[in-house]
């Protein structure tokens, strides 16, 4: 059984026993909860509770907010209730009772060979949705189902812990403050982590994925296979393409300098269909790429992987110490305060991860 299609039914299972004993209906994006007999009587929810609740945790009134979900949960119909106001009260319950590591832990049992193990970040309690329908939606795509990548089935919820901006370090993307978040999941098992935030550009930044509210999942898609090193391939700014096309190649792409007579080493110039790619329009260097078709690393909304592309993942992903982890990303933000003795523990986390087995 593939790895994905084991960690869905592992995961499946936890988050069924975690929600049952919260007395929490499970979530789903396709399936409806079976209300019991003494819901139907309740009375239709009015949708400005919910909104009100929102807003209350947003204004950090955390006990208002949790007291109004519980009682929108407990006092309307399953049926007239959003899905998302059980997902609201599970985790607002588990941040102000300080359970969120333990539940985490409890559920963390993710197959051996999963090389990346994702976890889901935000500070917004209106994105848990949002994380909860990209972790649905990847547990089901038949395209990634060979790769060894698992998504950790809670997501980490804490609306403080992360502080996001849209043009962060004047780098006009999106990016956070990884402090606070590096000294709560020190003991959690990740190897990287996707950031959900209001506003921003997506971008990946070594084992750090920022997602903005209006990205899709398609945009998830694509921003994790730049976890495994896969270049873009519409056309790089001057700034990036000076160093992206300076280099040897790439899982999907391979570089051929200006007068240059000899292809730079890679498996794609191996293969028979190699085609022109867009990356470098803005250097002198010329990028191919290993699929005549447009792929999902042209645009976001073409959901095509070419069988190769898929292998070179693999390849990328058996080679992992060779990939950066998010322990990096943590290791670097601790070096810029000088804080040695922090940047060494991280450093030494992607280290043993990166061990040959």
């Amino acid at each position: 059984m593939p790895v994905i299609a084991r960690a869905t039914l592992i995961v499946v299972g936890l988050i069924g026993l975690m929600l049952l004993m919260v007395r929490i209906p499970i979530i789903g994006n396709d399936t409806e909860d079976r209300p019991l007999l003494s819901q139907s009587v309740r009375s239709t929810h009015n949708p400005e509770d919910l909104e009100q609740a929102l807003r209350l945790w947003q204004q950090q009134q955390f006990q208002s907010a949790a007291q109004l979900f519980s009682h929108i949960n407990t006092s309307y119909s399953a049926q007239t209730n959003s899905a998302n106001t059980s997902l609201y009260q599970f985790y607002t319950q588990a941040y102000l009772q300080g359970q969120n590591a333990k539940l985490l832990l409890e559920q963390s049992f993710l197959p051996q060979d999963c090389t990346q193990q994702l976890l889901f970040v935000t500070a917004n309690i209106r994105l848990l949705a949002q994380a909860e329908h990209f972790k649905s939606r990847f547990s089901q795509d038949p395209r990634l189902q060979s790769l060894s990548i698992c998504i950790q089935p809670m997501t980490w919820f804490d609306p403080l812990a992360v502080s996001c901006e849209e043009n962060w370090q004047q780098q006009g993307r999106l990016g956070c403050d990884l402090m606070v978040l590096a000294q709560q999941l020190k003991s959690l098992p990740f190897t990287h982590l996707v950031i959900l935030a209001e506003t921003g550009k997506a971008n990946v930044h070594n084992g750090i994925m920022y997602l903005d509210s209006q990205d899709t999942y398609d945009v998830f898609v694509h921003e994790l296979a730049h976890f495994s090193g896969f270049i873009d391939e519409y056309p790089l700014s001057t700034a990036l393409a000076k160093r992206v096309c300076s280099a040897k190649a790439s899982p999907n792409m391979t570089f051929k300098q200006a007068n240059d007579l000899q292809w730079h080493s890679s498996e794609l110039n191996q293969q028979t269909h190699l085609s022109p790619a867009r990356t470098c329009d803005n250097h002198p260097a010329q990028a191919y790429k290993g699929s005549e078709q447009l792929t999902f690393m042209e645009f976001h909304d073409i959901a095509f992987i070419p069988e190769s592309y898929l292998k070179a993942w693999q390849q990328q992903l058996d080679g992992v110490q060779h990939l950066p982890s998010a322990h990096i990303n943590f290791a670097q933000s601790y070096e810029q305060q000088n804080n040695h003795v922090e940047s060494a523990f991280w450093r030494e986390k992607h280290q043993r991860l990166a061990a040959p087995q």
